[in-house]
């Protein structure tokens, strides 16, 4: 197992993540409903629509390849771009584990955050084979994985009642 992460370009990784968030996340996010999901968990004064729920994905989508442009455009300088993309991930995935936990019943997007966890466990291990883990490097790509929270949902909380208002 070792010697097949050796093998694997890291550059990878973050566009796995990416790959598995569109289309198999949000096909299972939404074949198990997932807008009732974020009504009921979330305590939001509306459950949202399909269409206005798949906009603000495209919101999360368009900073994650914006921020994986910048890592592919220089891979070294900018490696924790990426292995932010990996850390938001990994984010992504404590929520449906947790909740899937203490619900005891799995959350819409529970098998594809399992395949979040993974990618995000061996992309660990290949920064650390590959002698380039170190503290710096995890606090940057934290601080960046924050930002790939953050800065989507403030264009969605800015957009919202528009929104609501097209999407009913």
């Amino acid at each position: 197992m070792k010697t097949v992460i050796k093998k694997i370009d890291f550059k990878y990784f973050p566009i796995i993540i990416i790959f598995l968030y569109i289309p198999f996340h949000l096909i299972e996010e939404a074949y198990m409903n997932f807008p009732l999901w974020m009504f009921e968990h979330y305590n939001l004064p509306k459950q949202l629509s399909y269409p206005h729920w798949l906009i603000n994905n495209s919101i999360f989508l368009t900073v994650l390849i914006i921020g994986l442009t910048v890592f592919i455009k220089n891979k070294t300088k900018y490696l924790f771009f990426g292995f932010g993309i990996l850390i938001w991930g990994f984010m992504n995935s404590m929520e449906h584990i947790i909740f899937s936990v203490l619900d005891s019943k799995l959350s819409p997007g529970f098998y594809t955050a399992i395949l979040f966890l993974t990618v995000f466990i061996i992309g660990l291990i290949k920064l650390y084979q590959i002698q380039l883990l170190n503290y710096k490097l995890v606090i940057k790509s934290f601080l960046i994985a924050l930002s790939y929270w953050i800065i989507p949902i403030l264009i969605i909380m800015i957009l919202g009642s528009f929104l609501v208002e097209i999407f009913p």
